[in-house]
């Protein structure tokens, strides 16, 4: 596992533009073989644009989710700060997360056009958490078993997406400043497992208005006559507003947010053709999630089981979280406007310039052994990895397929581990 921390700071004369490309669309050859005796004969091959059709998708864990159209088009979204002896990558893109082998495929494509300029230690690639985006671009085997294994033609269109804003982005660049704003957004998220979060410290919990974080931190970036060109926005929700039935590719409520700031900011461009872009990127979502009526029983309306999760008669797979609209294609709507409208207010009045160089930062942890200070005279180590309880039962937003529970510390009927350490000790 690797960590890294990337501080941004505008300069006056910044590079900055920002650039995003379509990554959804997918074209694929069919061949048609037709075996006889101990050959094969190729009959046809066809060339046909198919937008994603019948590709799993990424983030419920859910093999049946099968992408069976489009709701809305996903995009990378790409920001260049250099000041003159530094320079800064960020990549923000519509995706439920960068793995690994996507990192490496965009660094060695990077690597190829520009040698030693865009590395490990200076591009910093961030997914936005939709979960309704394209699976199959990671090398764990955890991941292989809900998309059907490694599929080189949906992680492709995702390495060129990311490399192409990129390669816009430097094509572009032009002297800048940034601008630093933050306020709070108290009705778009709220805590998916309150029970887990009153385990913590008192003194702890005391120390905060929420038990989520509602912060929202917005980046505004201008040119050097004060016109805007760009803005990233951090703020903690999952993008989990269209739910584990859907089979839409969609950007989820985040995505939604980046569609209405650039329609606002171009005005009279299609989607993803304007120069202003807007980048609203993923931060500490953890058990943060959309969907603000909380866990309801489908099958009865009723509250689920404050401790577990579940329903009495159906389980945990009739416990679902509600958005605040209609349906999901509303509660989308409803949560990316607001995070939309935050965020533009926040902008309209950032006025602390951010000055002083640039850093970046870049670390490999090998976490199975980590060393960690409990007290004055005692240490302990980390060990290999395990999956627990709480992980198999999933969550409001999805809950998992087997005999698992949240809440439950009691021995399940078998265990999925991925190390050697027991399930119950995490």
């Amino acid at each position: 596992k690797r960590m890294w921390v990337v501080q941004r700071s505008s300069i006056k004369h910044v590079l900055c533009l920002v650039v995003k490309c379509v990554l959804t669309k997918l074209w694929f050859i069919f061949v048609f073989v037709f075996f006889n005796s101990n050959r094969s004969e190729i009959k046809l091959t066809v060339l046909i644009n198919v937008d994603a059709l019948l590709y799993l998708q990424m983030g419920y864990a859910n093999p049946q989710q099968k992408a069976a159209g489009i709701h809305t088009r996903l995009y990378s979204r790409a920001f260049i700060i250099d000041d003159g002896n530094r320079t800064v990558v960020f990549v923000t893109a519509d995706i439920g997360m960068v793995s690994q082998r996507l990192r490496l495929e965009v660094l060695r494509a990077l690597k190829e056009k520009y040698g030693n300029l865009y590395r490990q230690d200076n591009v910093v690639l961030s997914g936005t958490h939709t979960h309704c985006g394209l699976a199959g671009y990671f090398q764990y085997t955890l991941f292989m078993i809900t998309s059907n294994g490694y599929i080189k033609s949906s992680i492709q269109p995702l390495v060129n997406g990311i490399v192409k804003s990129i390669d816009i982005a430097h094509s572009n660049k032009r002297p800048g400043r940034i601008y630093r704003n933050k306020g709070e957004l108290d009705d778009s998220s709220i805590n998916r497992s309150p029970h887990s979060y009153l385990n913590n410290p008192e003194d702890e919990r005391n120390r905060y208005k929420w038990n989520t974080d509602k912060q929202v931190l917005v980046l505004k970036f201008t040119d050097l006559d004060g016109d805007g060109i760009g803005m990233i926005s951090w703020f903690a929700v999952h993008a989990v507003s269209m739910n584990y039935t859907n089979r839409m590719v969609s950007s989820d409520n985040m995505g939604y947010a980046s569609y209405l700031l650039e329609k606002d900011k171009n005005h009279g461009a299609l989607p993803g053709q304007g120069s202003f872009v807007a980048g609203f990127s993923s931060s500490n979502l953890g058990d943060v999630t959309p969907n603000t009526r909380g866990p309801h029983c489908v099958n009865s309306g009723l509250p689920c089981d404050y401790l577990n999760s579940s329903c009495p008669v159906g389980g945990t797979k009739e416990c679902k979280a509600f958005g605040p609209g209609e349906d999901m294609f509303d509660s989308t709507k409803i949560i990316g406007h607001s995070i939309y409208m935050k965020a533009k207010e926040l902008y309209a009045n950032a006025v602390e310039e951010v000055t002083g160089p640039i850093h970046a930062a870049h670390q490999w942890v090998n976490m199975t052994d980590v060393t960690v200070q409990i007290n004055e005279t005692h240490t302990v180590s980390t060990c290999k990895p395990a999956l627990g309880h709480s992980f198999a039962a999933g969550t409001t937003d999805g809950g998992g397929d087997l005999n698992f529970t949240q809440g439950d510390s009691t021995a399940p009927d078998f265990r999925v581990s991925a190390g050697n350490t027991p399930s119950s000790y995490l």
